[in-house]
């Protein structure tokens, strides 16, 4: 759903291949009448405030939960400058030895049991980017162009790629070039220049305002999350059907199957093998889907919440602004005017759990994933 990108462009910690899978495979959770009636055996809550079919919801109302206030410190307002002029920088040949942050630039060839498994020349490492773990990235510090390297290591079980994933990996490496990275000043000439900033001190607060809605953003869905989860667990399913049951499971296993080229998998199976994922697992997770849709669904019910042509509006132009699409065609195109609508329902809803809660306020210190 929508919902699950709401803060990948303002600094949510999700993965985003994932996001981007669960996105394109999500699909509406809507009743489906009598036909392939499940029952959970569950009994209804006490003093519940709505009875469906499906759901006994608990009280959602003057719920208790801490929103975080995460503090922007000086260094945080650093790196995110020097994330920004990334975009502009050099990369000088160097003749001293490789260090943390240079590229190193290589012929490089990768072998199991005596067959490459990678061959390719002007293949580029970066010292700390750590692409074939800690120990690889030792061997390339303190080389220098012109140098040949030959050695062996041994790559964990839970390895990301699955080739190498509890083998023993031989490497010929010939160094062929060390660039190290220069980052132009952000003097108020280069900003007006090559940005939209006409001054150190506009792009400085431009920068700390976007780690503020970064921030803001995620501890929002946190909370958000948080409450929601109080309600789940509160609350009982009576019920499902069969399709409610195979849009979670699509739903789930859409996420799964985005590791397939990630790591080089061929099938599900593999991929519940590699992650060490169970059945029991999966299952967790699809019934968790299923009991967070149900649930919003039966707020929406009970509220009888609906949207506005101002509400759909102005919500095209929040999500055209939150995926970064260029047109109003172009995000109708991806995600459909009816999952775009139910996605403002269920804002409507998250939004009201919040409005109605008890909060307690924590600065905190963000500690990225």
């Amino acid at each position: 759903m929508l919902y699950y990108i709401k803060y990948q462009f303002t600094g949510g910690k999700t993965l985003k291949k994932q996001i981007a899978i669960l996105l394109l495979a999500a699909v509406m959770f809507t009743a489906c009448g009598s036909k392939s009636k499940i029952s959970t055996g569950n009994e209804p809550v006490k003093n519940a405030v709505y009875t469906s079919e499906k759901v006994s919801l608990a009280d959602y109302t003057g719920l208790k939960a801490e929103k975080k206030n995460y503090m922007i410190t000086e260094q945080a307002v650093e790196d995110r400058i020097q994330e920004e002029l990334m975009e502009f920088a050099d990369y000088n040949s160097v003749t001293r030895a490789s260090k943390s942050g240079d590229y190193v630039q290589t012929d490089f060839k990768a072998s199991i049991d005596g067959s490459p498994v990678v061959q390719e020349d002007k293949y580029d490492f970066v010292i700390g980017d750590e692409e074939f773990g800690p120990e690889f990235d030792q061997k390339l510090t303190g080389v220098s162009a012109g140098d040949e390297l030959n050695f062996s290591l041994d790559f964990a079980e839970d390895f990301t790629d699955a080739d190498w994933a509890g083998n023993t990996v031989d490497f010929e490496i010939r160094v062929t070039d060390i660039q190290e990275q220069i980052l132009p000043e952000p003097t108020d000439e280069f900003l007006t220049k090559n940005t939209t900033y006409s001054s150190y001190e506009d792009f400085e607060t431009a920068m700390r305002q976007s780690l503020e809605t970064s921030y803001t953003a995620e501890s929002t869905q946190e909370l958000q999350e948080n409450l929601l989860q109080q309600v789940i667990d509160a609350s009982s399913i009576l019920m499902y059907t069969k399709e409610d049951y195979k849009q979670a499971e699509d739903m789930v296993q859409n996420v799964y199957l985005s590791y397939l080229d990630m790591f080089g998998l061929e099938d599900l199976d593999d991929v519940y093998e590699f992650l060490e994922v169970t059945e029991e697992d999966v299952e967790e997770e699809i019934q968790a889907t299923l009991h967070r849709t149900l649930i919003i669904n039966a707020i929406i019910e009970k509220e009888k919440f609906s949207l506005t042509d101002e509400d759909y509006e102005e919500g095209i132009r929040y999500y055209m602004d939150q995926t970064e699409t260029e047109s109003r065609e172009e995000l109708l195109q991806i995600y459909g005017e009816e999952e775009i609508r139910r996605q403002l329902l269920e804002d409507m809803v998250l939004n009201d759990l919040v409005n109605n809660a008890t909060l307690t306020e924590v600065d905190t210190e963000y500690e990225a994933d």
